[in-house]
């Protein structure tokens, strides 16, 4: 009788063991693929900066949890350049030309945060623009 049991088993155990490796290699595959196209393909690819920065904002978590994320993007301007890649969606940059050109020109997608500021700072300019003008007269 025991050997019965165990051959029925085995079918149901290869089967577990198969769904449970694809299980595995499915998720890292999606991930080495992600990896490749962020490296390779997208139109970031060409802005100078560290590899793992290309494929994950893991790396500059861990800097901004250990209150070291201005020293390491110094750092990164010093080994490359003006304009460096930091995460596979960020770029940053101590250049006015490029600042310049990033922020005047429409043809850039800004995110949502950076329109906040916008209105703030235009808010804060018109109230003192009033303040100024109501201490005049």
């Amino acid at each position: 009788m025991p050997s019965i049991f165990a051959i029925q088993l085995l079918p149901s155990l290869s089967h577990i063991l198969v769904v449970s490796v694809v299980s595995v290699c499915l998720p890292c595959l999606y991930l080495i693929l992600r990896a490749i196209c962020y490296l390779l393909f997208s139109p970031l690819s060409k802005i100078p900066g560290p590899w793992y920065a290309a494929v994950s904002d893991f790396w500059l978590t861990t800097h901004v949890l250990r209150l070291e994320k201005c020293k390491t993007i110094q750092k990164l301007f010093e080994v490359y350049g003006p304009v460096v890649r930091v995460g596979p969606n960020k770029v940053v940059f101590c250049d006015f030309s490029a600042m310049h050109t990033v922020y005047s020109v429409l043809k850039f997608d800004k995110s949502p945060y950076y329109k906040s500021l916008l209105t703030y700072a235009l808010s804060t300019v018109v109230l003192f623009y009033l303040n100024d003008q109501l201490n005049l007269d």
